[in-house]
């Protein structure tokens, strides 16, 4: 119960009217104080993405081709086809994690930490015998 009064207040102080202006203030660009400046200025926003015509171009003329763009997104689309559909059996079966390659990959890497807890909770197992 008190959990969620805190996430509520969290909630509050993301959404008070201090932390929106000062959100607000800093999309703008810092202008020096107007006794400064000899000309007054307008306010100008920052530029959320870069400057295209400033960016370095490649020597060749371009970018890439439209093949190449085509084939990079065509590749995507299918990779993220195949992520979904993996997603999807795993969801519908999930004893398939256990034979998946992610899984086969873990204990490849793990094989002496598995090795060396197999010896210790035998040892442990003969220790417990010999007492009782």
């Amino acid at each position: 119960m008190w959990y969620q009064v805190d996430e509520e207040e969290d909630e509050d102080l993301m959404c008070s009217p201090a932390i929106l202006a000062r959100r607000a203030s800093e999309s703008w660009i810092n202008v020096p104080p107007v006794e400064m400046l000899s000309t007054p200025q307008a306010l100008q926003r920052k530029k959320s993405l870069p400057d295209v015509a400033g960016m370095p171009r490649m020597p060749d003329g371009g970018g890439m081709s439209r093949e190449e763009v085509s084939a990079l997104g065509s590749a995507r689309r299918e990779e993220v086809r195949r992520m979904y559909e993996e997603s999807e059996k795993l969801r519908a079966n999930p004893l398939l994690y256990l034979v998946s390659p992610q899984v086969k990959d873990w204990f490849s890497r793990q094989q002496l930490i598995i090795l060396v807890l197999f010896i210790n909770i035998s040892l442990g197992i003969m220790f417990f015998k010999l007492l009782t």
